[in-house]
């Protein structure tokens, strides 16, 4: 066996008052390239046992945990707990060469570890696909399915748009295109380039992910690199997973997710040779609501058939978009 020392990975944690889920995310990491993982879990502003069960599960299933213990001030949020993390995974491995991120309330899948090396070899970064932890998928029944099948659909269409015009997102064709911190890998010269995790209460996994693209960063939105997540509707981050899908099953109007610009503003940004890097950020008095969805799907779409580009298949996942896998990742966020 490797020495501590000689290890390479870091799978970093944040968690606050996670003891009922944080056995279970630990569990699922067992036996997961053991030789060269260490395990990082970042706990703050907890009041329950998440350490003790941490360190129980780690000791059963024999993985090497860290512990980090921190409070975080108010405005504090996820994106500090994920950077003091990762900056506890720097200082304390001196052979680190990637760092996976994960959730507490998470489980990933068996070959989660190797499947994330196996795309850094020739990637910076990789985002893994979120899907719902099958036990828990009965509250995406509650969605309007309307509502969550036009979402989808839209977007597919903002993905195909920033895949065919958007500079150096030409990876995003064909893909789930999503950036969460529930699976999220990245080499650790590309997480100290881009200056690691902002401290921000959420959204600091699509921030990370959108200035790697900014600096030309190679990224890859992975199929095979799998983790479900919980459908809790009371979270820990604030404007965070759980609270898009409690607006989402609350059944009125709301709010879609803040990667969906708006047709006309996608359409102006292509004209004036702005369109970003991805993941787009809709700033709240731009956002969409899901009302104002098939009008601005009716938009895209009629540009996409016809914009003097072959008509591709930016609808193709229609027919998925109103499954609950497909509304869930669609509201699944930082």
């Amino acid at each position: 066996m490797s020495r501590a020392l000689d290890k390479d990975i870091a799978i970093v944690i944040p968690a606050r008052n996670e003891a009922r889920r944080i056995g279970v995310a630990l569990r699922a990491l067992a036996g997961q390239s053991p030789d060269r993982v260490r395990v990082f879990v970042m706990i703050n502003n907890t009041t329950d046992a998440t350490a003790r069960v941490a360190r129980r599960q780690a000791a059963r299933c024999g993985l090497d945990l860290t512990i980090v213990q921190r409070s975080l001030d108010p405005g504090e949020g996820v994106g500090a707990a994920r950077r003091i993390g990762c900056a506890a995974a720097l200082r304390g491995m001196p052979g680190l060469r990637h760092i996976l991120n994960t959730d507490a309330d998470c489980i990933a899948a068996p070959d989660w570890v190797a499947r994330n090396l196996a795309h850094l070899q020739r990637a910076d970064a990789v985002c893994g696909r979120i899907e719902p932890i099958s036990s828990e998928a009965e509250v995406l029944a509650q969605m309007d399915p309307v509502a969550a099948r036009n979402e989808g659909i839209y977007a597919a269409l903002v993905r195909e748009f920033h895949a065919r015009h958007a500079p150096h997102c030409a990876h995003l064709g064909g893909t789930h295109g999503q950036a969460a911190g529930a699976s999220l890998a990245v080499t650790r010269a590309a997480y100290l380039a881009a200056g690691g995790f902002a401290p921000q209460p959420c959204g600091e996994d699509r921030d990370l992910v959108r200035r790697l693209g900014q600096t030309r960063r190679r990224i890859v939105h992975a199929d095979d690199v799998i983790v479900q997540a919980s459908c809790r509707l009371t979270g820990r981050a604030q404007g965070g997973m759980s609270d898009a899908l409690r607006w989402r099953v609350a059944g009125g109007d709301y709010l879609v997710d803040d990667g969906l610009p708006r047709a006309d503003t996608l359409l102006s940004a292509l004209k004036t040779g702005t369109l970003g890097a991805w993941p787009p950020l809709v700033s709240g008095q731009d956002r969409l609501l899901a009302s104002e969805l098939p009008r601005h799907i009716d938009m895209l779409s009629a540009w996409l058939n016809d914009g003097h580009m072959p008509a591709g298949p930016p609808c193709s996942e229609s027919s998925a978009a109103g499954s609950p896998s497909r509304a869930f990742a669609t509201a699944a966020k930082g």
